[in-house]
């Protein structure tokens, strides 16, 4: 195995973001990750029953072992750890997060490692399906997904069930085949050619959705409309807005009800966000640039146009080149980014 890598997980965006690309790179690499100051500037700092069971499934992927320090079992709240990658991945793994944590930021801890391994997996993982500040599963397979073939990736995802804070029990199903990922180049928008707005309500007035899609029929142009309605979960609501580019490319912007803040507020939220990205005029929002730059790593090239970088990007770049010698840089064009990887 070649020298171990040190994660300082403090920098940057600061979040989990850093333990699961680390995870990946680390399983990738055949390296073993020490990963110190695990969100040490969050409000509960440490890992949390989600990032456990990020590192649960690296672990089971790979056949490898997370200790703490010294070599005990990862507890909730601890900040440091070590992982070693055993080696052969193993065809299936199924996961509970046991609380309603996110089953998609979970997907992206193994995803990628799955398709640079060339092997075929099956996923399962049990938890939260559509959840505040982590992409809904929609995102993963409209926006994400399809890039991901385009590089070669045989990639299936279902939505079994969904889940909802508190309680979440959602599941989705990942099945990966034999893949070789290829460089690919995601650089023109074009003109909307498809628009879709969804509002899912659990254990909520049905009139909450059809209010959300009013705005959305307002605001869109002949969108394609549905209500999810579910009794018995949440009390959750979710309003998504997608539009489809000339391209091919995708963009869904997702905004989360809460107490006293109106349904037409909810929808806006989404529409403004989705408005912002096609005024920008590039084919790759913030949170798919985000995700994009991994997979184009691992198949050692490939560039992307953008409006611009979070801090959730560049710590994720930055944290790619501490595994992999693979340049990335970026220039500016117009208004945009270019990402060129390679």
């Amino acid at each position: 195995m070649r020298l171990p890598v040190d994660i300082d997980g403090s920098r940057g965006e600061g979040g989990g973001q850093i333990l699961r690309t680390s995870l990946a790179l680390a399983i990738i690499t055949n390296r073993k990750l020490r990963m110190k100051r695990i969100r040490a500037g969050r409000k509960r700092p440490g890992l949390q029953a989600q990032h456990l069971a990020c590192v649960k499934a690296a672990a089971r992927l790979s056949n490898g072992r997370a200790t703490a320090p010294g070599g005990g079992e990862l507890e909730p709240g601890m900040q440091e750890l070590a992982f070693v990658p055993g080696g052969e991945l193993a065809p299936v793994i199924e996961i509970d997060i046991g609380t309603a944590g996110s089953t998609t930021l979970l997907i992206q801890t193994v995803l990628v490692p799955a398709l640079a391994s060339g092997k075929p997996l099956r996923v399962e993982v049990i938890g939260g399906t559509h959840n505040p500040l982590a992409p809904p599963f929609e995102f993963l397979d409209r926006v994400f997904a399809p890039h991901l073939r385009a590089m070669g990736a045989d990639l299936t995802l279902t939505l079994v069930k969904h889940g909802f804070l508190p309680k979440g029990g959602g599941k989705i199903v990942v099945e990966i085949g034999p893949s070789t990922l290829k460089p690919i180049e995601v650089m023109t928008a074009g003109e909307v050619v498809a628009r879709r707005a969804t509002a899912i309500v659990a254990g909520l007035p049905r009139h909450i959705a059809e209010r959300e899609l009013a705005c959305a029929q307002e605001r869109l142009k002949d969108p394609e409309c549905e209500v999810r309605e579910f009794a018995k979960d949440g009390p959750h609501n979710l309003f998504m807005a997608e539009v489809e580019l000339a391209s091919g490319v995708r963009e869904l912007a997702t905004s989360h009800g809460k107490k006293g803040y109106p349904a037409e507020d909810v929808a806006d939220d989404a529409l403004d966000a989705l408005e912002d990205f096609l005024e920008a005029n590039v084919p790759v929002g913030e949170h798919l640039a985000d995700q994009l730059v991994l997979p184009l790593a691992v198949a050692g090239g490939g560039r992307y146009r953008c409006d611009e970088l979070s801090l959730h990007a560049t710590t994720n770049i930055e944290t790619i080149r501490a595994f992999l010698d693979v340049p990335i840089r970026t220039e500016k064009h117009g208004d945009g980014i270019d990402v060129i990887v390679g």
